[in-house]
């Protein structure tokens, strides 16, 4: 069975979850049309809220929905955050808040939840970059840990942030834990040299290309 998804704060539904064939979603334009969209039936059910910002009284309009119906999980997708609203989810993780930048992750998060993973709101916007990046086995002292032939290669990002990136290389030459030094041109037109490390790796046998997720260290 489909899991169904209820989508309100948006004049239409994403297309990256009208592409997912395993989730049936409704458009409900109406928030307070919710409780009588999502029926009495027990079985799973995705709220995603899309706000350009989230504030207390949001949290406790959706905190009541999410308590008061069986099955319902919250999803909210944010531009910004009030500074309140930042100070709580450090101590409440009843919801999943993903910022805006990350709503093309929506499918995936929604089967990771399914699947019984936590979800967390990362601290850093996570920001598109259209131009490529190049990586190199790094410098620094700690570069040791980087293992056999490990050449210059072009990859491409997924997201960036201020801390961190995730990006794709067209071979399996990197582990977790080794260290690169990433070098891309910005938004600005400045070019951009960061040393980081692979805190996780996977292979894409659908794209034939190797996933990273690099955490900044240093910045030049």
């Amino acid at each position: 069975m489909n899991t169904q998804v209820f989508i309100t704060g948006q004049s239409r539904i994403p297309m990256t979850l009208k592409k997912d064939p395993t989730l049936t979603c409704t458009l409900i334009e109406n928030p307070y049309d919710l409780r009588s969209a999502l029926g009495s039936d027990e079985s799973d059910k995705i709220v995603v809220v899309f706000l350009p910002f989230l504030e207390v009284r949001h949290f406790d309009l959706y905190s009541f929905l999410q308590k008061s119906i069986k099955n319902v999980k919250i999803f909210f997708v944010v531009n910004e955050l009030s500074s309140n609203m930042k100070i709580r989810l450090k101590h409440n993780n009843d919801f999943v808040v993903l910022w805006k930048t990350e709503e093309n992750n929506l499918p995936k998060d929604i089967h990771a939840y399914l699947d019984g993973r936590q979800l967390e709101l990362r601290q850093d916007k996570r920001e598109t970059q259209d131009t490529r990046a190049m990586l190199s086995p790094s410098m620094l002292p700690l570069g040791v840990e980087n293992r056999g032939f490990q050449p210059i290669l072009g990859g491409s990002f997924e997201n960036i942030s201020l801390n961190g990136s995730c990006l794709k290389i067209k071979a399996p030459f990197y582990t977790k834990k080794d260290f690169i030094n990433l070098t891309y041109q910005n938004k600005q037109g400045e070019y951009v040299s960061v040393e980081g490390q692979v805190r996780w790796s996977k292979w894409n046998e659908t794209e034939q290309s190797q996933e990273l997720g690099v955490q900044f260290l240093t910045q030049a």
